[in-house]
C-alpha cells in the first residue's frame, strides 16, 4: 500500500542538521525534506544547496500549507518560541532535545499541541536505536528478574565542549538537560514514570572566560546558569531505586554507565547517546555475556523519532518519541535542580504511557529483508 510522504521543513542547520537531513532524506520513504530555515543566511543557502532543498524564511514555513512537519534544530534557548509558533500555525513538530527552558513554557507546548490537534515530539530519539530497544527486550522477558534498582553515571568536561556551544553553560543548556536527557530518557521507556527525585547539587568554577581564538567569544567572561555537579535518587513508580551522577567539570576520556540490578541478573547498557552500544547480561556467578542486539538502528539514526512520528501520524497511532515522555523527563530534571536548591524531595507531577518497543528482526537496510523503517510501519507499533 503506498502512502504519501509528509512534506518536512528543518528549522536550525548547524552541526547536528547533517544527520537529521541526511537521514530523513535517504533512510526514510515516509519523510519527504522540502525546506530549510536559519537565522545565518549564508548556512541556510549552503545547507539548501547540499541536500537540494528550498532555503525559506520561517515566516514562509509557517504560511505553506504543504509543509506539515516541522524539525526544530535550533539551541534550547530559541525552543520555546519556534515551537509556540509552529503548533499554533498548525504544523506538527519534532524537536531536539529539550521542548523548553523553563517547565511552565514545556506545559504550555504539550497543551498547545492538544488544544490545535497536533503532534509534539522530542529528542532524544537514540532510545528507538538496537542499544536500548535491546536492552528494554532483556528486561521486558525477564532476564534480569524483578528490576530493583539502577546506577547512572555521565562525566564530560563542559570547559572544552561549552566553549564550542555556549549555551551549555545557559541555563536549560547545562549537562543534566543536554546530554543527561539521554540516561534519563532511556531509563524512562524501559521503567516508566518516576515519582520522586532527591538531589545535590554544586556549581565548580562558575565565572568562565572564552578560550577558543577561531570563536567571536574568545576572551568574554561568562557565568555558568546552574550545578554542573549534580548527584540524585530517583524513586520510580515501579518500585525501581536509580543512583545518578551528573559531572561535566571532569575531563573529556567520558566513562558512561547506565547498570540495572534485578531480581535474577545484572544488565550492563552501552552509551545511550549512541544508537548502537552493546548490552551485557550478567547472571549468577557468571561472567558478563554481550548479549545478541534484537533490534535495528545500530547506526546513528537521529531523525528516527520524527520518522515514527510521520508514520504516526499516517496511522492514527501514538508516537514513540511522545511529548508526555519528553515533558516527564523535562520534569524530573528539573526536580533535580529544585530538590538540589529546597533540600527537599521533589513529588513529580506528569506522568506518561511506556512507548511501544519496535518490533524485533528488523535488523539493516538491505538485501535479507525488511528494511528497518519497516519496524516504524507496523500497525499499532
Amino acid at each position: 500500500m503506498d502512502i504519501e510522504p509528509i512534506n518536512v521543513a528543518v528549522v536550525g542547520c548547524g552541526v547536528i542538521s547533517d544527520i537529521y537531513l541526511q537521514s530523513l532524506q535517504d533512510k526514510f520513504k515516509i519523510t519527504r525534506v522540502v525546506a530549510c530555515y536559519d537565522r545565518n543566511p549564508e548556512k541556510m543557502r549552503a545547507k539548501a544547496a547540499k541536500y537540494h532543498i528550498k532555503a525559506m524564511s520561517y515566516a514562509n514555513i509557517l504560511a505553506d500549507p504543504s509543509i506539515q512537519l516541522i524539525v526544530n534544530l535550533t539551541t534550547p534557548q530559541a525552543h520555546y518560541e519556534i515551537i509556540k509558533q509552529a503548533l499554533t500555525h498548525g504544523k506538527h513538530v519534532f524537536s531536539e532535545k529539550m521542548m523548553a527552558v523553563e517547565l511552565d513554557e514545556g506545559r504550555e507546548l504539550c497543551e498547545l499541541a492538544e488544544a490545535n490537534g497536533v503532534r509534539l515530539g522530542v529528542a532524544p530519539d537514540t532510545f528507538l536505536g538496537g542499544g536500548i530497544q535491546t536492552a528494554r527486550y532483556i528486561v521486558d522477558h525477564g532476564l534480569i528478574g524483578e528490576p530493583l534498582s539502577a546506577v547512572v553515571s555521565l562525566n564530560r568536561n563542559f570547559r572544552v565542549y561549552a566553549d564550542i556551544f555556549p549555551h551549555m553553560n545557559q541555563r536549560g543548556g547545562t549537562l543534566p538537560f543536554d546530554t543527561g536527557c539521554y540516561y534519563l530518557t532511556a531509563l524512562a521507556s524501559i521503567l516508566g514514570p518516576a515519582k520522586q527525585v532527591s538531589a545535590f547539587g554544586r556549581c565548580y568554577q562558575p565565572a568562565r572566560v572564552g578560550q577558543r581564538t577561531d570563536k567571536p567569544w574568545f576572551g568574554e567572561k561568562t557565568t555558568v546558569a546552574a550545578d554542573n555537579i549534580l548527584t540524585a535518587t530517583v524513586a520510580y513508580q515501579d518500585g525501581v531505586l536509580a543512583t545518578v551522577h551528573f559531572n561535566s567539570e571532569n575531563i573529556l576520556n567520558e566513562e558512561p554507565q547506565m547498570t540495572l540490578y534485578g531480581s535474577a541478573g545484572i544488565l550492563k547498557m552501552g552509551d545511550p547517546n549512541n544508537f548502537g552500544s552493546t548490552n551485557y547480561l550478567v547472571k549468577q556467578r557468571n561472567e558478563p555475556v554481550a548479549f545478541p542486539f534484537t533490534h535495528g538502528f545500530l547506526e546513528n539514526s537521529r531523525g528516527v523519532g520524527a520518522a515514527d512520528m510521520a508514520w504516526a501520524i499516517r496511522q492514527n497511532r501514538p508516537h514513540r518519541a511522545s511529548m508526555e515522555m519528553a515533558y516527564h523527563v523535562f520534569e524530573l530534571i528539573h526536580g533535580m535542580y529544585r530538590s538540589a536548591d529546597s533540600a527537599e524531595i521533589y513529588q513529580l507531577q506528569s506522568t506518561f504511557t511506556r512507548p511501544q518497543p519496535l518490533p524485533t528482526g528488523y535488523l539493516a537496510n538491505g538485501f535479507w529483508g525488511p528494511t528497518e523503517e519497516s519496524a516504524l510501519a507496523v500497525e499499532k507499533g
